[in-house]
């Protein structure tokens, strides 16, 4: 199945839901990073090789973009990131059957270096830089 790595915002809920759907957890709280940035989170994500999860969209909408931008920019490489998913407020239970359809319809190599956004309404949609978001087709 996936690791996930849940950001220190994101429901401690969603751990046991994910856990009974074979996905592998670890938290900020796990590893005592609750007070460290949302660069520090990415970081650990990238080197767990886990998808973070998190509640915070724009902070980690301007690290994705940063991310995926300024080495290539500077003609350096960068590492992929295992992805990045952003969580709007809704009932835990919505949370994981969004996240867990998502898992089961995508590849993991398909979210690789992506940032998802997934709202009640509008359901995912994936971040395009410099064009916004658009619906996951």
């Amino acid at each position: 199945m996936v690791a996930f790595y849940l950001d220190n915002d994101v429901s401690l809920g969603l751990v046991p839901l994910l856990e009974h759907r074979g996905h592998t957890t670890q938290t900020a709280r796990d590893l005592v990073l609750t007070t460290a940035g949302d660069h520090a989170q990415l970081l650990e994500a990238v080197q767990r090789q886990a998808i973070l999860l998190t509640y915070n969209r724009k902070d980690f909408e301007l690290l994705h973009d940063a991310w995926r931008t300024w080495a290539p920019a500077l003609g350096l490489e960068m590492p992929p990131h295992p992805g990045i998913l952003a969580l709007a407020h809704a009932p835990v239970l919505e949370q994981i059957e969004a996240v867990d359809a998502l898992s089961r319809g995508e590849t993991i190599e398909a979210l690789v270096n992506q940032m998802l956004f997934w709202s009640h309404g509008a359901g995912w949609r994936r971040r395009i830089i410099g064009q916004g978001w658009h619906p996951l087709t």
